[in-house]
């Protein structure tokens, strides 16, 4: 009895370090840049070479490049949930599990580089917002299949079956009774996997994103700045006089990144409820 109480009290010790070190990183960047914020910050292009001037180059890149993955990765990935939940029974339904579970281990570079050989170079989009989508969207889509199969999973047996005894067919089973039922699930993946690629820096700096920039893109064939990168290259190539930029953007990243996350933990606690 008291063997288990000391590893309770071990086991609590560790989790409130675990929680208040996270707590504190999260904290100490967005203190540490939120005091650079102003409106001209978030309004006009970097001036006198990143020295200067503000982020709204690296703010419209970062959300016009979330957009197009999601728009790409968020139809295939839930298609894809759904085929393996339903359909996978077999052993192309294996072989493609086994598939989208060996991307999720991938580096973030190697699908940089991949991005960069197949739809910068080979296909000849170069440096752009549709090679860096394209290649975040490869990365986002076992985060959202796998969590839409887990979802879809979870629905109970049951409300198949009583569908089905109603005479409902497989599809309409799927698509009106079993999607909607882990609707919220599948909004909380997207979620998260949104969250996941809007902090990449790797796939971006290789497929889209340019350096400095006061031109804002036409299409999809223009390059961008976003906040991961910016935030790169200036921690990398500028000294003392350009930091307080780095740190206004991490601020507003991390701010950004935890909007997304705080939805997707309310929209998973309203489920369970």
């Amino acid at each position: 009895m008291k063997k288990d109480l000391v590893f309770s009290y071990i086991f609590r010790f560790l989790s409130y370090l675990v929680f208040f070190t996270i707590v504190f990183i999260f904290l100490f960047i967005i203190f540490d840049g939120i005091k650079y914020f102003s409106v001209s910050f978030f309004l006009e292009s970097p001036k006198n070479m990143m020295t200067d001037g503000g982020i709204f180059p690296a703010i419209l890149g970062t959300f016009l490049l979330l957009f197009l993955t999601l728009l790409i990765s968020v139809p295939i990935g839930v298609l894809t949930g759904i085929f393996l939940s339903e359909y996978g029974n077999n052993k192309f339904g294996r072989l493609l599990d086994i598939a989208i579970t060996s991307l999720s281990g991938v580096p973030s570079i190697v699908f940089g580089l991949f991005g960069l050989a197949l739809f910068s170079i080979t296909l000849g989009f170069k440096t752009s917002l549709l090679s860096g989508a394209l290649t975040l969207s490869v990365m986002a889509l076992p985060i959202i299949s796998s969590a839409t199969r887990e979802a879809l999973n979870g629905v109970s047996n049951a409300l198949r079956e009583s569908a089905y005894a109603l005479g409902a067919k497989k599809t309409e089973v799927i698509y009106k009774v079993v999607v909607p039922a882990a609707k919220s699930r599948i909004i909380t993946a997207v979620l998260i996997g949104a969250g996941r690629v809007m902090g990449e820096t790797a796939p971006v700096l290789l497929t889209a994103a340019v350096f400095y920039s006061t031109h804002l893109p036409k299409s999809l064939k223009d390059p961008v700045m976003t906040l991961p990168t910016h935030i790169y290259n200036i921690a990398m190539v500028y000294g003392e006089s350009a930091q307080w930029m780095a740190k206004g953007t991490a601020s507003l990243l991390m701010i950004i990144i935890l909007i997304i996350y705080s939805i997707a933990f309310r929209i998973r606690r309203k489920m369970d409820e």
